[in-house]
């Protein structure tokens, strides 16, 4: 009974909601006030809002995160190159995308449904007649998902329209300046963090829900971006001391199909295997396996990656973070030859090399063909890391190298602990790489850094003299890569520095504000 009502509960938000919203961007139906008139209401109506982190489907808001996030980086490549039916795709990762590409625009929308889902339960729950102390923890979790939505809006778009109540259609709201957008993710965040319980104060059951740990992680981060590094700093500490989180022993335990939520997990996106529809179940893996395994065959890995583990000498993260074509793979005795399909004795993949960190071992595959592989958004490595990468840049050598070495150590790697200034920043730069690599956070981090002159690295990553490019286009010789003619070597060629750091305001969106919202630089 308990299943039924949280799946008619998505039905009603799902058909109130998020009907007509490239009409009515800011809107979100209809606020179903008699319905918030109980607890166990309240609290089923909040566990339904986790489903709309991911805007309900797999396919929507996860496809951008490894599209954007890695394909568009030194990372991924589209890397299926059997199908025509991906020009916006291409588009994307190749910087050739302008304001009507459907995939960017697909982001921008399904975030602001998000946003107007947890609008809409929060006005619910605000008024509901529940205790004080439940009503301030749920509020609490919605605007943690919240904060998450506006996160991933302003890294991608930069300054966007700030909505926090159902508004009625037609409402034209400008943009806000990205000062502000952080302003709001730093305010809501520190809120969450005060009302949330630890993650260890939650039920089993229970411990996917928001915490506090999680809203200092995404807080912490906000920092990062903001380059507010002694909060970042502050904020990350917080949460590495807190006794609440720590690295698993092994990376590889990491990415078994069975870890869910373990010391590790800050934050996960929780899917099932039932047919009963309580979960969404992880169908995105299936986009980023290969052909050869029921795949689709998209974001293959770029050998640039691969080459950066073997530099450092790191087998176990390039094992467990890369399937490569005729390969063993990691943790699935019934895989000692991962077929990758490569050109040209199959012209299905641009590498042959895939993400091992979205793999299902064969053996534990369900026969409904309905994996429940966790989305991790959050973990305690990435909290190391941010704490490093701030200390670093308040030149704390000793703290940065502190945090750095305890996530070298699982992997078996030596930390020169006499690293200072620059050497440290950029040791840390790909520390972050080669542990979070297909995560969702490359793109990101590239645009983000700056460099000892204070330009964007990206700039020297991407463009006609960029690094990734002068690699794939002049110096590379990876065969699987070189041969296939089907997906361009020269990815990020067309990266323009002056227009690239963001993505285009959808326009879509830029008509409906009626001149409220104005397009980002270069994007006509």
């Amino acid at each position: 009974m308990k299943n039924t009502k949280i799946w008619l509960l998505c039905l009603l938000m799902a058909g109130t909601a998020c009907s007509k919203l490239d009409q009515d961007p800011y809107g979100s139906g209809i606020v179903e006030t008699q319905y918030y008139t109980t607890l166990e209401q309240c609290n089923t109506s909040t566990q339904v809002a986790y489903r709309f982190i991911n805007y309900s489907t797999w396919w929507e808001i996860l496809n951008w995160r490894y599209l954007s996030g890695e394909a568009a980086s030194d990372n991924g490549w589209i890397g299926n190159t059997y199908q025509s039916t991906h020009p916006t795709y291409d588009a994307v990762a190749h910087y050739t995308l302008d304001p009507s590409n459907d995939r960017n625009e697909a982001q921008w929308i399904d975030l602001y449904k998000s946003i107007g889902r947890f609008n809409s339960t929060i006005e619910g729950i605000t008024g509901a007649p529940i205790d004080d102390a439940s009503k301030k923890r749920f509020i609490a979790e919605l605007k943690f998902l919240r904060a998450w939505c506006y996160y991933d809006l302003v890294r991608n778009w930069g300054g966007v329209p700030i909505v926090l109540k159902i508004e009625s259609p037609g409402t034209h709201i400008p943009r806000s300046a990205p000062a502000d957008v952080y302003a709001l993710i730093v305010n809501d965040l520190k809120e969450c963090a005060a009302a949330l319980p630890l993650k260890s104060e939650y039920p089993a059951k229970d411990r996917y829900r928001a915490s506090k740990g999680a809203a200092q992680t995404l807080l912490a981060k906000t920092y990062l971006y903001m380059e507010d590094w002694a909060n970042a700093e502050t904020t990350a500490n917080l949460v590495i001391n807190s006794g609440e989180y720590d690295l698993e022993p092994e990376f590889g335990d990491l990415w078994g199909y069975n870890y869910k939520n373990g010391i590790e997990s800050v934050f996960e996106i929780q899917n099932g295997s039932s047919q009963v529809p309580d979960l969404p179940f992880n169908q995105f893996i299936t986009m980023l396996n290969s052909t050869a395994d029921a795949g689709w065959g998209y974001y293959s890995v770029t050998s640039d990656l691969e080459n950066a583990y073997k530099s450092e000498g790191d087998s176990i993260r390039l094992q467990w973070t890369i399937n490569r074509h005729g390969l063993p793979v990691a943790g699935d005795p019934n895989n000692t030859a991962f077929d990758g399909r490569p050109y040209p004795s199959q012209n299905h993949s641009k590498s042959g090399r895939y993400s091992r960190k979205h793999y299902v071992p064969k053996a534990q595959r369900p026969a409904n063909g309905r994996p429940a592989l966790n989305d991790k958004i959050f973990r305690f490595a990435d909290v190391l890391l941010i704490h490093a990468e701030a200390c670093a840049m308040l030149k704390k050598p000793a703290d940065a190298l502190r945090s750095l070495k305890r996530v070298r150590d699982r992997v078996d790697l030596i930390t020169d602990m006499s690293l200072t200034e620059w050497d440290l920043i950029n040791a840390v730069r790909k520390e972050r790489r080669l542990e979070t690599a297909f995560e969702g956070d490359r793109l990101y981090d590239i645009r983000r850094w700056k460099d000892a002159s204070g330009k964007p690295v990206i700039n020297s990553i991407m463009g006609p003299n960029g690094s990734f490019v002068k690699y794939n286009t002049e110096t590379s010789t990876d065969a699987m890569e070189k041969n296939n003619p089907l997906e361009r070597q020269d990815k990020g060629i067309n990266f323009d520095p002056e227009i690239h750091r963001l993505w285009p305001i959808p326009a879509s969106q830029v008509l409906l504000a009626e001149g409220a919202v104005e397009q980002n630089f270069g994007y006509y």
